[in-house]
């Protein structure tokens, strides 16, 4: 993800591992409050809500509708049936989620009691300072609160979870061929052990200098900080300055807050060359209002002067600050690009939250459209690698196929 106020991502940036079952149904409906129940009058003016944000705001319909076959705004008669076959509360969270989960974005979706307190607690942390605070503003809602049941005095006990999993390693590091290829497993992007990580992993670089060649393993890696990968991989082993461009548009008036508390300046696509746009998707001219431009400079820090040969093994599950060190690698030509094809949406800032307001359900969504640095759609197209092999992670080196392409080409 981004660039402008980078630390202010936190742990947040959906790790998908963790969070898949949000965008399904089952799990959105536990343990909210029910102790007034709504009327079908208030449902349906939350759905008209929901829609009218969707249609005016996402930026993913028509990628939906060539990806999926699924043109969402033509649905509406089909979800306004199923809001009048809510019987309660529980059946309207219930079903305001599969609605929710026709968009097929995995940073789409509506929290859940059990996460809610977590995205509360990094969204209204005070440490963040206005960066934060259109997000914030959804949470401290007096209706959303009272939806989820949700006190705020209480949040203190939620600061020690995490959205990583601290029994599994962040990293693995580890010698393939003894003084030629060194191999490096990244598990999560996790933003609570940089600094600490970023310490042996650097020991690492040190010990392997020398190597032809450097494996960096993200398959099954769904997300977290990015800069867990700016500060451990790329400013240890670049060997000089490395920056990426990208197109990012959006739509609609909604984001304008989030976008001004990240100092995000935006421009008219209007006002972009007609030998640009051609070359853009269609959408980007008909369907959006304002772009800027997401430059994304890393400067080496004391570099280690590893010459070798640096591979990033991707597959279908790197994600959102994994497919925006992916895109990274790709673009920059930081390293070659081994396996198949990423996940995407990994290139902007965090995802949006907004408030259903008769409810007070939350429902999170993406909100810039991204281009890869060929004007392709970063959630349509992904990262596609430089190398296509079956990315299936092996028992062992030796039956792991895109680790053998690289050891013996």
């Amino acid at each position: 993800m981004n660039f402008i106020g980078k630390r202010f991502l936190v742990y947040i940036l959906l790790i998908v591992s963790v969070f898949g079952g949000l965008a399904g149904c089952t799990q959105e409906v536990n343990n909210i409050n029910t102790s007034t129940e709504l009327s079908m009058e208030e449902k349906l003016e939350d759905f008209e809500y929901l829609y009218t944000i969707i249609s005016d705001n996402y930026p993913f319909l028509k990628v939906n509708e060539r990806v999926n076959g699924i043109n969402w705004l033509e649905q509406k008669t089909k979800y306004i049936e199923l809001i009048k076959a809510s019987n309660s509360d529980m059946d309207f969270m219930y079903n305001i989620s599969a609605i929710v989960k026709d968009l097929n974005n995995g940073h789409t979706h509506v929290i859940d009691k059990e996460n809610f307190t977590r995205y509360y607690t990094v969204y209204t942390n005070p440490k963040q300072g206005k960066s934060l605070k259109p997000w914030a503003k959804v949470f401290k809602n007096k209706t959303v609160l009272e939806w989820y049941g949700f006190k705020e005095n209480e949040s203190a006990d939620t600061k020690k979870q995490g959205f990583f999993n601290l029994n599994t390693p962040a990293f693995i590091s580890d010698i393939i061929t003894p003084n030629q290829v060194a191999y490096l497993q990244i598990n999560q992007m996790n933003g609570e052990k940089i600094e600490e990580d970023g310490k042996e992993i650097r020991n690492f670089y040190e010990k392997i200098k020398d190597y032809n060649k450097l494996i960096i393993d993200i398959r099954g890696n769904s997300g977290g900080d990015d800069l867990y990968w700016i500060e451990n991989v790329i400013e240890p082993l670049a060997k000089e300055r490395t920056s990426v461009d990208n197109y990012i548009f959006t739509r609609g008036k909604y984001g304008k807050s989030f976008y001004k508390a990240r100092r995000i300046k935006q421009s008219p696509v209007t006002s972009i060359a007609k030998s640009i746009l051609e070359d853009f998707p269609e959408e980007v001219n008909t369907d959006f209002d304002y772009y800027y431009i997401s430059s994304r400079v890393v400067v080496p820090k004391d570099p280690v002067n590893f010459n070798g040969k640096i591979y990033l093994l991707v597959d279908k599950a790197v994600y959102s600050s994994s497919e925006s060190f992916a895109s990274f690698c790709k673009d920059s030509g930081f390293a070659t690009l081994v396996g198949s094809t990423t996940g995407g949406d990994g290139i902007g800032i965090d995802p949006l939250f907004f408030s259903l307001p008769n409810s007070g359900i939350v429902v999170r969504f993406s909100s810039l459209l991204a281009l890869n640095g060929d004007g392709t759609i970063n959630e349509e197209v992904q990262t596609t690698p430089d190398i296509e092999i079956d990315p299936t992670i092996g028992t062992s080196y030796k039956t792991d196929e895109a680790i053998q392409y690289i050891l013996n080409n």
